[in-house]
């Protein structure tokens, strides 16, 4: 009975992810007024009602959704901390990552991560949902800009590096989902992000 259990579980959290991927897409092509519980049927190419069976509500599908971004987000970043590091190009994987949310699969997440980020501002509950995923992400990220600059232990400085790089790559996403494909090889932005960490380490050692 308990395997039975835990199968179904697993069953339904498969589930939910299908449907989450197919509201990213939902989101990336009509915005956030064109996700419905039948588009995302349509979508996921399931019977009509699947969507509401789990999600019985529009925010709670936000929500789900919002959840499902952000897991994928933070795998990435774990991406970048478990990947052996590459002396002559440091930042060359953070640089892959963030390309790859110019074209395909990564442009329609892209675009649904700015759709919720924007719903994030009317809805309390999924601010709160975003809050708390985005602590996490920023921990990370700080981890991440760390494994790439071994010997770099200050705090504050890392903290600094942290605080630029994730801006720089949050305005990039912006411009790669408006279409803007000024930064377009993962080589270019990865010497631009260096720079930008290389940038606040000279000004942090001037003051």
């Amino acid at each position: 009975m308990a395997a039975s259990n835990r199968s179904r579980r697993r069953n339904a959290d498969e589930r939910r992810r299908e449907l989450c991927d197919a509201a990213i897409q939902v989101l990336a092509e009509y915005g956030s007024r064109g996700l419905t519980h039948a588009q995302v049927d349509r979508y996921a190419r399931l019977p009509d009602g699947t969507t509401s069976y789990y999600y019985r509500t529009r925010a709670a599908l936000l929500h789900g959704v919002g959840k499902r971004v952000a897991e994928i987000d933070i795998a990435n970043l774990q991406s970048v901390i478990d990947a052996p590091l590459d002396l002559q190009s440091p930042f060359a994987r953070l640089a892959e990552l963030t390309m790859m949310q110019a074209d395909g699969r990564g442009l329609m997440l892209n675009r649904a991560r700015h759709e919720l980020l924007l719903g994030a501002v009317r809805d309390p509950d999924l601010a709160a949902t975003s809050q708390t995923f985005v602590a996490r992400m920023n921990a990370m990220a700080h981890e991440a800009i760390a494994h790439l600059q071994p010997g770099t232990d200050d705090p504050a400085l890392l903290d600094a590096q942290t605080t630029a790089v994730t801006t720089f790559i949050a305005g990039v996403f912006t411009r790669l989902a408006g279409g803007d494909r000024s930064i377009h090889e993962a080589e270019q932005l990865s010497r631009m992000l260096e720079a930008v960490a290389t940038a606040v380490s000279l000004q942090a050692q001037r003051t």
